[in-house]
């Protein structure tokens, strides 16, 4: 996902680059997060190929960090629009959103370990 397709996501205009390095920044973020909590890379021939649902995620991720509010109630992007108190309950509605769409991939622990 590159930072263009976050601004257009976001609705932000190409014109206005004033916090692109800002977005860029909580873009990787918001990547790296999303691929610890599927536990894949999501790499395709050395690749970053994302899946809408991941980049819809990371575009959410990304709106309730430039909110600079941990205690925001609600968002709208793109004609959907979800409510969140926390960090912790904004985490638990996007994982559940990868859960959903099949990205997460489980993790196995050997027996006893």
């Amino acid at each position: 996902m590159t930072l263009d397709e976050l601004k257009r996501r976001l609705q932000i205009p190409d014109e206005d680059t004033s916090k692109d390095e800002y977005l860029q920044d909580v873009l990787e973020e918001a990547i790296e997060w999303v691929q610890c909590v599927c536990n894949q890379d999501f790499l395709v021939d050395g690749e970053l190929k994302l899946p809408s649902v991941a980049k819809s995620v990371i575009a959410q991720y990304v709106n309730f960090e430039m909110q600079n509010n941990a205690g925001i109630k609600s968002e709208s992007i793109g004609g959907m629009s979800q409510t969140f108190d926390s960090v912790e309950e904004r985490n638990q509605a996007l994982i559940s959103k990868l859960s959903s769409a099949g990205l997460r991939k489980l993790r196995f622990k050997p027996l006893g370990a």
